[in-house]
């Protein structure tokens, strides 16, 4: 199904089909140049009921589409890191081990942390942002 409207035409009607049905405004040029956000109002107007926006929505898609032979735009590519893999998954669990640190003992809760000690925490220390 090929469209003789533009990006930016699409971006415009679905900007006034929103506000009519559902008011709520869009930022046309954010849709036209931020891929995340361009997905997001598109589910939405996928989410309302009847009228023109599914199917603006899908050509607004297909016009998005690079041509072929057209180069893709890029993307996010995964790169390795060997510090990810000792984590939860939420953060570092346990600070690095320092280079020529002797030994890896930790302080507990038990074992007060002196407060000349060097910190190794992203996060200030409350005496230090007041």
């Amino acid at each position: 199904m090929g469209t003789s409207l533009s990006r930016l035409q699409l971006a415009q009607r679905i900007h006034l089909l929103l506000l009519r049905e559902i008011d709520h405004a869009i930022e046309v040029e954010r849709l036209l140049a931020d891929p995340r956000y361009a997905r997001d109002v598109l589910l939405v107007c996928d989410a309302v009921p009847g009228g023109e926006l599914v199917p603006l929505a899908q050509l607004f898609r297909e016009a998005s589409r690079p041509k072929a032979g057209e180069p893709a735009e890029p993307g996010h590519t995964p790169q390795p890191n060997d510090w990810g893999r000792d984590t939860s998954g939420f953060g570092v669990t346990q600070p690095p081990p320092l280079p020529g640190a002797s030994g890896s003992r930790r302080a507990t809760d038990s074992e007060p942390v002196p407060l000349d000690t060097p910190r190794r925490s992203w996060l200030p220390r409350w005496r230090d942002i007041t």
